[in-house]
């Protein structure tokens, strides 16, 4: 079986997120296409879509990452698994708060 987002799975655990997988092979790309949906509370509204090919020797080639928050429409489009980890560490007050849908969440949190 392949190991997709192995690190993101992880740090999602980290920060009690739940999530769900799946894969979809469409039937007239050569890329195969894997979501993994994510959320907090049974709201898994946000998802990282991975398309990746499969080189001669049967290893991954990732083409792209989109990552959408909270039902965004304009997906942020990071190339490697590091970009997207460095780029969900930054914003992990908003993804923990949905507060890509409702900023006013933000400001009744409190400094630690």
């Amino acid at each position: 079986m392949m190991l997709v987002l192995n690190r993101t799975k992880q740090w999602l655990r980290k920060n009690d997120f739940g999530y769900k997988k799946a894969y979809i092979r469409p039937m007239m790309v050569p890329e195969h296409v894997y979501v993994l949906k994510f959320g907090r509370d049974k709201k898994i509204n946000s998802r990282v879509i991975v398309k990746y090919q499969h080189s001669l020797l049967g290893r991954l080639k990732i083409k792209e990452l989109d990552l959408r928050l909270h039902g965004q429409h304009n997906p942020r489009i990071f190339k490697s698994e590091d970009e997207l980890l460095v780029y969900l560490d930054d914003h992990l007050d908003k993804i923990k708060l949905d507060a890509y849908k409702h900023p006013e969440r933000l400001l009744d949190v409190q400094p630690d």
